[in-house]
């Protein structure tokens, strides 16, 4: 039961990050909408119940994530700063990179994050091919964009969304 509600307050908490409110209203609808969430996801997997020890692993990731991914928007808001103001055009571009074979959620979860920073659009994610198509500010160097997503989302993601 406590699992379920840590489940209901995060959910809740990204909701209202996402809308920047904290109005009573905004509030009442996160809780209702996470709550749907939760107890529809626990009927869904109740029949492949994970280890109890998996979710105080995977909640122990979530501080590196969420600090990650501040990084990260850091670095690309400044990137696109500096092209905006006068570094030169960007020599942007599609580039293909590899899903781990992790799930699906994981893979919507890493396509979430990577759209959260300026200078990277998530154009397709294809779960047959295994890959997410990035449209990057800088895809001079592909293979530095695909080695860069895989670092990060081993280092910050793959223990909250294994």
């Amino acid at each position: 039961m406590l699992a379920l509600l840590v489940r209901v307050v995060v959910l809740t908490t990204i909701y209202l990050l996402v809308l920047t409110s904290l109005h009573p209203g905004d509030v009442a609808t996160g809780l209702v909408l996470s709550t749907l969430v939760v107890v529809a996801a626990a009927r869904v997997s109740s029949s492949q119940s994970a280890p109890s020890s998996s979710l105080p692993r995977r909640l122990a990731g979530v501080p590196a994530l969420i600090g990650g991914t501040v990084v990260d928007l850091a670095k690309g808001t400044w990137d696109t700063v500096r092209c905006l103001v006068g570094r030169g055009l960007p020599h942007g571009g599609l580039v293909e990179v590899p899903i781990p074979p992790s799930g699906p959620a994981a893979a919507a979860a890493w396509g979430i994050r990577v759209g959260f920073v300026p200078d990277t659009v998530v154009v397709e994610i294809d779960e047959r091919k295994g890959t997410m198509l990035l449209h990057v500010l800088d895809a001079r160097d592909p293979d530095a964009v695909i080695a860069a997503q895989t670092d990060s989302y081993e280092r910050r993601q793959r223990r909250v969304f294994p």
